[in-house]
Parts: structure tokens; sequence; C-alpha cells
């Protein structure tokens, strides 16, 4: 995911455990698409498309004083709108070209005794900043977007490698 996803945790109790994830959900039920410089709904999103939308932090589970020790990055997170791209599912979320998404972080204590599967589970606070909506593309409609994408994507050799030829 580029830019990728990074937050700062605070108020966690720095002995307990905690799990750190982050799922990806539809916005709206709209097909978007680029026109005359801006997004426009073009008509119904498409049927839900299989595959994992949860991306466990590898550093999960770990103490609250980990996670608010310095900032919570998901650098890691790739999204694929690929399908049969569900059998790597600890490291991509699937997704739908021209669908608008919305990241949710979320922190759930690990209990003694419970297992660490349990998401969601009464103890998960979730988070939605609006800012990070976006709309999923397979071609960026911006060439500063292009251009942004080659210098600091550690994830962009393909585009580096086409961009230059």
């Amino acid at each position: 995911m580029f830019p990728f996803l990074s937050f700062n945790l605070s108020g966690l109790n720095p002995v307990a455990h905690y799990s750190v994830c982050v799922d990806v959900v539809l916005v709206d039920q709209h097909h978007w698409r680029y026109q005359g410089g801006k997004w426009v709904q073009c008509g119904k999103a498409e049927g839900s498309m299989p595959g994992n939308r949860l991306y466990l932090h590898p550093d999960s589970p770990n103490t609250g004083a980990h996670w608010m020790r310095q900032e919570v990055s998901f650098g890691k997170l790739k999204l694929t709108n690929n399908k049969g791209a569900s059998n790597n599912v600890g490291q991509m979320i699937v997704l739908q070209s021209l669908h608008k998404y919305q990241p949710r972080l979320h922190v759930t204590e690990v209990k003694e005794g419970e297992g660490e599967d349990g998401y969601p589970s009464p103890h998960t606070h979730t988070f939605a900043f609006p800012e990070t909506q976006f709309i999923a593309v397979t071609a960026y409609q911006n060439a500063d977007i292009t251009q942004l994408k080659i210098d600091h994507n550690p994830f962009a050799k393909g585009f580096r490698d086409n961009f230059d030829s």
C-alpha cells in the first residue's frame, strides 16, 4: 500500500499484550471512474470479491509498551486485485479496482487463556480515519503521483523498470 499507513498508539497498558491489525472495508456501493480531472460515481459496486481483507501486524501480539514506544507502520502491507492472491493471506489484502475503501486500525487486547485469533473480540478497539479513504487503482491517473511512487515506494521496482523504458 502506497503511501503506507502509520499510527502512534497511546493509552495502552504497558504490560498487557495486544494484537494490532488493519482491515479494509468498502466505503460505498459505487463503482468509480476518473473523468474530467475528478472521480465520479459510475454505477453500482461489483459483488463481494473473495480474498483476505485483514492484515495482522507482524509484531503481533506484543506488549502495550512495545506498541507505544514508536510509530506502528504498515509498510509491508500489500494490496492486490488478484483474486488468486488469497493464497498469501498473511501478506495481501484483495480489493476490487475502482472501488472506494476505508482502512481501519484494530487494537485487540490478548487476554491470558484466550485465542490470539479472536478478532473482533470484546477487547477490540477499532479506529477509522476518513482522510485515509482511497479508490483502488491499477494505473495512476496523475503523472506526479506515478513519479512519487517511483521515487519512494520500495515495491515499485517493476514500475521503475517500465517507466525508464
